[in-house]
């Protein structure tokens, strides 16, 4: 089912969304489609770029988390933004099942929208399943773009992991409580989370290191019992000894870059998950980490585009080759 957008004044080339619900192996999911086409409904048409851009991102995102990167890509592609069984309204991923579904369920969403070939970004959580969509059907990815990618959460990143989903599962909602109030207990959580995802070390060297700190842990403070539940499920998921399926990819174009000071998914790490895709670029953007998007989002959308037109991605002042 489809809700399209209203109609719009001629030459109004304001980003419009198109919601999709989608139904695959008796799970619900939903993906926005962001575009400027003015004629709503006609932007699988000719575009700066041919392909529309997917988006899959983080483990603690959902499809509207990222306004920044909407804004600097839509007007030269549709971006489809999708919340995946287990994220945002989606209904919830059983158990047992993990990566290789979502990648499944990424791939139905294509034949739902008839789309026969996307660009496809995979952002930390959303690299996984990335990956596999390259991996298993590479004629239906254009060109693969993974950022914040690893085979394995190692180090204190996944001991914290552990203790978190310990944690989250071990409590639950006192008294007069809902699954939908604030989760109070994810204060302390909440503080190690940044310090995780944010190279506080190097917040010196680091853009918008304070803004971007305060942003997620007010972010992280307003999740709900039900969120942090979510949050838990995913977490268990990445602590899976091998995030990426063994064979490589190949025939697919792929960029794989991340933060200079990530120490989330380490740049030596990106470089690792670099190596098993033939051909592929590995770029690094200067004073940010694994939350570039944030950090440097004019840059981040900027290589981006530069990748998607087969531009060159050496010489820039904000990134380098690595």
């Amino acid at each position: 089912m489809t809700r399209p957008s209203p109609p719009r004044p001629a030459g109004d080339t304001t980003p419009t969304e198109e919601l999709h619900h989608l139904r695959w192996q008796d799970m619900n999911y939903v993906c926005r489609v962001v575009h400027t086409d003015p004629d709503a409904g006609h932007w699988r048409g000719p575009h700066p770029v041919a392909e529309p851009l997917l988006l899959l991102g983080g483990a603690l995102q959902d499809m509207y988390a990222w306004p920044r990167l909407e804004r600097r890509i839509a007007p030269h592609t549709p971006v489809i933004l999708v919340d995946l069984p287990g994220t945002g309204t989606a209904d919830d991923l059983p158990e047992e099942e993990g990566f290789d579904t979502l990648a499944a369920a990424a791939l139905h969403l294509l034949d739902d929208l008839g789309l026969a070939r996307v660009n496809v970004l995979g952002a930390s959580y959303g690299a996984p399943i990335a990956y596999r969509m390259a991996q298993r059907r590479p004629d239906r990815v254009s060109r693969l773009l993974l950022s914040g990618a690893t085979h394995r959460v190692t180090g204190t990143m996944r001991a914290f992991l552990r203790e978190a989903v310990s944690h989250i599962e071990g409590t639950v909602p006192g008294p007069g409580e809902s699954l939908d109030d604030a989760c109070p207990a994810l204060g302390l959580y909440a503080d190690r989370l940044v310090s995780y995802l944010v190279n506080t070390e190097e917040h010196q060297r680091v853009q918008q290191s304070a803004a971007v700190q305060r942003l997620l842990r007010k972010q992280a403070l307003r999740t709900t019992w039900r969120q942090a539940r979510r949050h838990a499920a995913c977490h268990r998921r990445v602590l899976e000894p091998a995030l990426l399926p063994q064979g490589g990819v190949t025939g697919v174009p792929a960029l794989v870059f991340t933060g200079e000071h990530d120490m989330t998914t380490s740049p030596r790490q990106n470089r690792d998950v670099a190596r098993t895709i033939a051909g592929s670029t590995m770029v690094l953007l200067k004073e940010a980490d694994h939350m570039a998007h944030l950090e440097r989002d004019a840059e981040y959308a900027h290589l981006v585009l530069r990748f998607l037109r087969d531009e060159p991605l050496d010489g820039l002042d904000f990134a380098y080759t690595a």
